[in-house]
């Protein structure tokens, strides 16, 4: 009895960890989002792509400033269309349009069957020279795999804790 009862705790843990690096890898349609130069410079036009295997009636890309010193977004968030380029590939043009901004953030809604759906937002770091080339790709803001990493720990001790006192 004790022996299956660590049996059904190993099982349910491996599938909490499951669940929780399946949503690690960020395994959610539209595809990666790209943004080209990959360290853009403030006030510099970007192109924005990205894949979507779907039959949208529309695809649109937000675009939002921040300055990561003082903590500020700029209210002007651009909401642009996107093109149908080939194999399923969407694309826009985007101006930046504030020269103290230190990074963007990039976040792809798409329209099916009259309903709007957001999907993962990415960040990309400017680069403070204007060749635009720093290496850094942003996509720095944890998602909510974190949470259940936290929620699978708890478990654990929990149940460790438990076994113990008995």
């Amino acid at each position: 009895m004790k022996n299956v009862r660590k049996l059904i705790f190993c099982a349910i843990m491996i599938c909490v960890i499951g669940a929780t690096a399946g949503y690690a890898t960020g395994a959610l349609p539209p595809g990666n989002i790209v943004v080209t130069p990959s360290s853009p410079a403030p006030l510099s036009t970007i192109s924005i792509s990205v894949t979507y295997n779907g039959e949208p009636t529309d695809v649109r890309v937000t675009v939002e400033e921040c300055n990561g010193d003082t903590g500020i977004c700029y209210p002007d968030v651009q909401n642009v269309s996107m093109s149908l380029g080939s194999a399923n590939v969407y694309t826009a043009e985007v101006t930046l349009k504030h020269a103290d901004a230190t990074y963007i953030t990039c976040e792809v809604i798409t329209k099916v069957n009259g309903k709007w759906t957001s999907f993962e937002k990415k960040n990309t770091t400017l680069s403070e020279n204007t060749n635009g080339n720093n290496g850094n790709d942003g996509n720095t803001i944890p998602g909510f795999e974190v949470i259940l990493f936290a929620v699978a720990v708890s478990l654990s001790l929990i149940a460790i804790g438990r076994k113990r006192v008995k």
